[in-house]
């Protein structure tokens, strides 16, 4: 087995990359890229690639000659895609577009990361979409990742490549940027407790509900897809997520009751997602019934791991 992660810096890809080395059968192989260099790891190889030089990553791509490639390499927050739209889309197409071209010279799996982003303005009639239903975006992430999903599926038509396309909803973890709700709210609350800033929260829309799942329960499902890509079908787009959609209120409420640290809310106008209040998750029943993943990690665990990861950063 010969495993490629782009975007191996992020978040998400150094823990992909960390669950592959522990699991994967001895004797595979882990390639991971990024722009930019990284620190060394343990069993994995690591490599500087510009994804918009084609040619560099095509030589890359085919001396390393991968079974499976994981496309995780974006921007991954809608808030950055909205603060840097021309980066944003030249980013996303390109570098996908690249890739396509590289892995379709292969006889790869290529499994790109999207997003339930997508959705859009579906989210306004139902908060759990299934894959049947077509996409609408409405915001610049959610445009990209779609446009990227059609660039797989039109330049793969004709390769040997099987392609799919998983729509993770919001995963969280310790250690998540504070770009993201979950990090940001453990992120404040420590800095509160030690007396690093006042004893106001900020925050953005509690009304809104979204589907929050461990990172570690999503590389699981990656792995999970590994081990069963030869049964998967080419194309296929699976939702991979809680199937629960939870209030951000009752996030906070959690969190609070976890400090005995006392503190305000305070809306803040940067914190307020553009397309508004609403409530978004998926269904995620293909994506069981296909692998015979779900989730393990309850959410409270998760909570209470960030926190105290937040906690430990402070020193």
């Amino acid at each position: 087995m010969r495993v490629l992660i782009t975007g191996a810096g992020d978040y998400l890809g150094r823990r992909l990359l960390e669950a592959l080395r522990r699991d994967l059968p001895p004797g595979s192989r882990i390639l991971g890229l990024d722009r930019n260099p990284l620190p060394p790891l343990d069993g994995v190889t690591l490599k500087a690639v510009n994804p918009f030089d084609a040619s560099d990553l095509a030589e890359t791509v085919a001396a390393f000659d991968p079974s499976c490639v994981f496309h995780l390499a974006a921007l991954a927050s809608v808030a950055q895609s909205s603060e840097t739209p021309s980066y944003a889309w030249r980013a996303e197409l390109l570098g996908t577009l690249n890739l396509a071209e590289a892995v379709a010279r292969t006889r790869a799996s290529l499994v790109f990361l999207s997003s339930t982003v997508v959705y859009g303005e579906v989210f306004r009639e139902r908060a759990r979409p299934n894959e049947s239903v077509t996409p609408r975006p409405d915001t610049i992430s959610g445009r990209t990742k779609n446009a990227c999903e059609y660039i797989l599926r039109d330049v793969l038509a004709n390769a040997r490549v099987k392609h799919l396309v998983l729509r993770p909803s919001n995963y969280i973890g310790a250690g998540q940027s504070e770009t993201f709700v979950v990090a940001s709210f453990a992120g404040q609350i420590a800095r509160i407790e030690r007396g690093l800033a006042p004893p106001s929260l900020e925050v953005g829309d509690l009304s809104a509900g979204r589907d929050f799942f461990d990172v570690a329960d999503f590389t699981a499902a990656c792995l999970r897809v590994i081990a069963r890509i030869d049964d998967l079908p080419d194309g296929g787009i699976f939702n991979v997520g809680s199937g629960l959609v939870t209030p951000v209120s009752d996030i906070l409420e959690t969190l609070r009751d976890m400090t005995d640290a006392r503190f305000d809310l305070h809306v803040a106008p940067g914190r307020v997602r553009p397309a508004g209040v609403r409530s978004e998750g998926c269904d995620p029943a293909a994506f069981a019934a296909a692998t015979g993943w779900a989730p393990v990690i309850p959410l409270e665990q998760s909570l209470s791991t960030i926190l105290a990861e937040a906690r430990a950063r402070l020193g």
